[in-house]
Order: C-alpha cells, then sequence, then structure tokens
C-alpha cells in the first residue's frame, strides 16, 4: 500500500512554512534520512515519510517497530525561533493531538515528555533531536491502522479506538497543517499560548506519578509545567523538583 503523496500536498495549506514532501518505501529511519537533508541544507518544511522503518527508534534509543504500511511515519526539518526552542516537545504533542482531532474527530490527550494517549493508551511517540546547526527534526510514529496483535501492551491505534481505517495520508496533512499555523501563531503572539494548549489536552496534572532520575526511582505529585517546558512534580517530602525529559528515562501515571 503506496503512500500518496500528491493527495497529502492537494491538502496542504500555504503559509509561512513550505512543505517539501519526501516517500521512501523502505528505510532504516526518517530521522536519518532528515537529518542528512538538514546538515545538506535542506529548508524548513523538507519532511519525509516511510512505509516501514528498519530501524525507528525513540527517545533514550528505544526501537520503534511497526508493520509496513499501518503507521504514520514521518520526520520534518524546523528552524523554530530561539524562544520556541524550549517548548518544542510541547508544541509538537499538541500539532499531532490536534491534527489527529481536526482529521479524525478523536481527542488524543498528552503525556508528558513525548506522548500521545487515546483512551489511556499510547497512541503516538514524538522524537526531537538537533544536529548541527540551527536546524530542529522532528520525528512522529503515530499507530494508524495496526491491529491489537500488532501493538505493544499499552499501545492502540486509530483503528481500534474508531472502528475503522483511517487515511494516513490525510493525518499527515492535518499534522503539518497544525504544525504550520503554531508556527504562525508563535509568530505573531509569542509563546504564551504554548502551555495554556498542552495543559488543556492533560490529564496527569495533580496525579501521583513515577520517574527515574540518576537511576533512582522518585515519586510525587504532577503539579504544572514550567516556562520552561519542564514537568514540575512534588515530591513526598514537600520538595518541588523541575524535571526535565533530558535526565528523565521514563513518567509513569500511578
Amino acid at each position: 500500500m503506496s503512500f500518496d503523496l500528491a493527495r497529502v500536498t492537494s491538502e496542504l495549506a500555504t503559509g509561512e512554512i513550505i512543505w517539501s514532501l519526501h516517500y521512501e518505501p523502505v528505510c532504516d529511519s526518517t530521522q536519518d534520512l532528515a537529518r542528512a537533508a538538514a546538515v545538506s541544507g535542506a529548508a524548513p518544511g523538507w519532511t519525509v515519510t516511510t512505509d516501514l522503518q528498519r530501524r525507528g527508534r525513540g527517545r533514550h534509543g528505544r526501537s520503534w517497530t511497526a508493520p509496513a504500511g499501518q503507521a504514520l511515519l514521518f520526520s520534518t526539518v524546523l528552524r523554530p525561533p530561539v524562544d520556541v526552542l524550549p517548548l518544542m516537545p510541547l508544541l509538537a504533542a499538541v500539532t499531532v493531538a490536534g491534527g489527529v482531532e481536526l482529521s479524525t474527530g478523536a481527542a488524543p490527550e498528552l503525556k508528558w515528555p513525548n506522548d500521545v494517549l487515546l483512551n489511556g493508551k499510547k497512541l503516538a511517540g514524538i522524537l526531537l533531536e538537533r544536529p548541527p546547526g540551527s536546524s530542529v527534526i522532528l520525528g512522529v510514529g503515530l499507530n494508524v491502522n495496526q491491529s491489537a496483535a500488532e501493538l505493544s501492551e499499552g499501545a492502540t491505534s486509530l483503528a481500534i479506538e474508531l472502528g475503522h481505517s483511517v487515511s494516513r495520508e490525510g493525518l499527515l496533512a492535518a499534522i503539518l497543517n497544525d504544525l504550520g499555523n503554531a508556527y504562525e501563531r508563535a509568530d505573531r503572539e509569542g509563546v504564551d499560548w504554548i502551555l495554556p494548549g498542552w495543559r488543556s489536552r492533560t490529564s496527569m496534572l495533580g496525579k501521583p506519578v513515577t520517574f527515574r532520575r540518576n537511576g533512582m526511582l522518585l515519586r510525587g505529585l504532577a503539579e504544572d509545567i514550567g516556562l520552561d517546558g519542564a514537568l514540575l512534580v512534588r515530591t513526598s517530602d514537600g520538595t518541588r523538583v523541575s524535571v526535565v525529559a533530558g535526565d528523565v528515562e521514563l513518567v509513569r501515571l500511578e
């Protein structure tokens, strides 16, 4: 089942980001392709999607696998303004969730730092990487048409939750359009709306969480998101800890 780039292009809105779409039926990793493109001078909006990744990855080097043609797997080259950079993980999550909702009517929730959930199960993961230079590579793996047998425990797909198959092309166009709109809004209004946008799509604030830092398992209440995108956790001794995505192995809702 080949991916129809022409359909995606026909549904893209024109705006600040000029999308340049590429398709590889099989690759090791869309992140690697986008990174190479960025290093070679690709402009923001250079985007590659694939049907099958041989070495797809998530945060901390974890692998990301999906059957051929059943997931939406893409990476895009971005060059966000300096004030947006710290909040890119949150902005990316908000736009992936927004694109899913616009395209399908499903309303995903967000889990810090980079998970998109639907009915409490993992629907998508987001990976941001910084190659040399000013570019950011945004990678998304979104479960679209997998069956329950094709997913790991705790994961779901749009087809499972909605009861019907979903167009990957329509999803990609909707996510890129939402991402483009977010960019333009950040240019117009600054970044003050990003945190409220993320908070409006999460249910984890006020709930107990566990996370690992420096090999230690810590517990506390997730209180808020900081201006730098960190998760603010109140531990059992009353201390408020600022948890940065880079030094956390896992955040689990208890």
